[in-house]
């Protein structure tokens, strides 16, 4: 009797122990991807000049590319692993915080008139990107095929925004302050090394904490990871914000959305026969759309957010994090 609770301890011991490590780990990833992804977005730069792409272009590619790199590392080894709830949960969760919180904190500091650009073109691609996304996912799966075509989607709205800036004769950003191509390379190559390292992390930890804790890799995902991996996201708009550029914090937000759903989720997923969508996730597609439908009532009164507009989008998310999590 002594002996087994003695092996009860050292077993108990030895799950906190674990614990212990494996949310230092996960803190560890965090602080890696923020700078790591900094980094990366610096070297696509680099590409963006060399390769004269417009600046609308840009914003809403390149910029979404390089801060969604945590978002699409930790989807890619979420499949890798045979975790793939963990991606699927961290794409779903990131998108409602960008179109939300991300959204109020950049209102609050500063706020700001939107573009009408940014709505008719890249909001209503978003909204048919959520509604083929939740049309795939009633069925409670996802297939390889509507994987596939969500990746196809992305490259038809990469397509449709260059023939949209030749159109319009868009300047090219020969006057970016970017670093030279050599250190561009340098910054590209090894940010997108250490993304890879730090993603890979992530995913370990989350799968170890949410094990021993016995918490929903989904729900875990839908929240911590979530939040984690949209802090890139978070400081490119606080800092479009506070220089006035309220148009640009809102596009970051949406660019990246929809990199996120389409690509992040449709390039990892494509190399799986079936995913399973477990409840949790099920239950955070109506607040998907939900979430965007309110930002898209907000803007369209007056082309304009308020401080005002900052609470009742805090107040969305709240309510999401309420409904998700267990009492």
């Amino acid at each position: 009797m002594i002996r087994s609770l003695i092996s009860l301890k050292i077993r108990g011991e030895d799950k906190m122990y674990t614990l212990s490590i494996s949310i230092a780990f996960l803190v560890m990833s965090f602080i890696i991807l923020n700078y790591s992804t900094d980094y990366f977005v610096r070297g696509l730069g680099v590409l963006s000049k060399r390769f004269k792409i417009p600046g609308s272009i840009v914003g809403a590619t390149i910029a979404a590319m390089g801060s969604s790199a945590p978002e699409f590392g930790t989807s890619a080894f979420s499949v890798a692993f045979e975790a793939p709830t963990i991606g699927l949960g961290t794409i779903i969760g990131s998108a409602i915080f960008n179109i939300t919180l991300l959204v109020a904190i950049s209102v609050w500091i500063r706020e700001c008139s939107v573009s009408r650009d940014v709505l008719h073109r890249d909001g209503l691609f978003y909204l048919l990107a959520v509604l083929i996304t939740i049309i795939c996912m009633w069925d409670g799966k996802i297939s390889r095929y509507e994987a596939i075509s969500w990746t196809c989607l992305y490259a038809v709205y990469l397509a449709w925004l260059i023939w949209d800036a030749k159109r319009k004769k868009e300047e090219f950003l020969g006057d970016m302050e970017i670093p030279s191509n050599k250190k561009g390379a340098v910054y590209l190559v090894g940010g997108l090394l250490f993304i890879i390292l730090a993603a890979g992390l992530l995913v370990r930890s989350t799968i170890t904490i949410t094990e021993i804790m016995g918490i929903p890799e989904s729900l875990f995902s839908l929240v911590i990871i979530a939040i984690g991996t949209s802090i890139s996201d978070l400081f490119i708009s606080i800092h479009a914000a506070r220089n006035g550029m309220g148009s640009l914090a809102i596009s970051n937000a949406i660019g990246s959305n929809t990199f996120d759903i389409l690509a992040c989720l449709g390039i990892p997923l494509s190399f799986r026969a079936e995913t399973t969508v477990v409840g949790d996730i099920g239950i955070s597609m109506p607040y998907l759309l939900g979430s965007f439908l309110i930002f898209l009532l907000l803007v369209r009164i007056g082309w304009h957010l308020n401080k005002r507009d900052a609470y009742i989008l805090l107040a969305v998310y709240v309510a999401y994090i309420m409904i998700i999590l267990p009492l």
